[in-house]
């Protein structure tokens, strides 16, 4: 029950680095159970030296090693002063030397609606005639899907056809596996108007008739995920967001005027977008899945974005009713 009271995705990766700290300690003839906080600072110092772990990304590793040391009735080693203090170090250090070394990483930045209107222009005229073409209408569609939907990369790859519905009148998306709250066996249900959105309904038809050919073209059943193709292994990475929008996004050659595009780049988009037309705080905060009390909404907000005809071409309608 303690394992499963941490996200799938968690518990899959505390394993492995909790297995990863035990070798050290083996390697270096060091106690792992109990481990003393001196262990976990050299530790840490070695992950500086291995060079392939940023500080920004230390604490699962420290907490794989304070879960195995808790669930054993164990004090957890890995916190504290001292251990906040090395992971500080870690930090300066590692920024020192991507100065030295000319290697400062880049700002993962909002995409856009401007480049959303293009990747949805070229969806709906590109009528796919080889498994390559039908691969670049998908990443065209899910870009266009995610921005609309706020999405997150874990929970816009993970759709099901059950949970995507083509009304009369709305397109509505129901959203299960998302961060923090598949404990709570809660549905979440997204609706946009058709008329909210111009050619929505055009780009979602047209996608899902060219994936439905491609199934019953193959011979195979067709599965329940939303984005499958019949080439595809049967389960996504979330990670597999990022190929799709820099296949759209290249295809386009739309490029960031700063920073870099990732998979969260559509979600950071649809936020700045709707924040910069005038949408109210609690209505975003819905769309995206934040508490209407976290301060996490504001890091995907550029407060600086210039209100557009591309941002009101996809976002104007959440302010009708304001």
């Amino acid at each position: 029950m303690q394992r499963k009271a941490l996200l799938d995705t968690t518990m899959g990766n505390y394993g492995p680095k909790a297995r990863r700290f035990i070798l050290f300690c083996e390697h270096d003839q060091r106690p792992w159970l109990p481990a003393p906080e001196a262990t976990v600072l050299l530790y840490i110092a070695s992950l500086l030296e291995d060079g392939n772990i940023k500080s920004a990304s230390l604490q699962p590793y420290l907490s794989a090693i304070n879960n195995y040391h808790e669930d054993l009735r164990f004090p957890g080693p890995a916190k504290g002063r001292s251990v906040t203090r090395a992971v500080k170090g870690m930090a300066t250090i590692q920024a020192e030397l991507a100065v030295q070394e000319e290697n400062i990483e880049t700002q993962r930045t909002w995409l856009p609606a401007a480049h959303v209107r293009r990747v949805h222009k070229a969806a709906l005229s590109l009528t796919p005639r080889s498994p390559e073409e039908l691969r670049l209408l998908r990443a065209f569609a899910y870009v266009v899907v995610a921005f609309v939907t706020f999405g997150r990369p874990d929970t816009g790859t993970s759709l099901s056809r059950q949970h995507v519905h083509c009304g009369d009148s709305e397109f509505s998306v129901v959203l299960l596996k998302e961060k923090g709250r598949r404990h709570q066996l809660v549905k979440r249900r997204l609706c946009i108007p058709w008329k909210g959105v111009a050619l929505l309904k055009e780009l979602i038809e047209h996608w899902e008739f060219h994936r439905d050919t491609a199934w019953n073209s193959s011979e195979k059943t067709q599965p329940d995920a939303y984005w499958l193709l019949p080439e595809d292994p049967k389960n996504f990475k979330a990670s597999v967001a990022n190929d799709w929008i820099g296949l759209a996004l290249s295809e386009l050659d739309c490029r960031p005027e700063g920073g870099h595009f990732s998979a969260h780049s559509t979600r950071k988009g649809a936020t700045t977008c709707a924040r910069a037309v005038g949408v109210a705080m609690e209505k975003v905060c819905f769309l995206g899945g934040w508490s209407q009390f976290s301060s996490a909404v504001q890091h995907y907000i550029d407060p600086a974005a210039l209100r557009d005809t591309d941002m009101d071409y996809y976002f104007a309608w959440l302010t009708w009713s304001q």
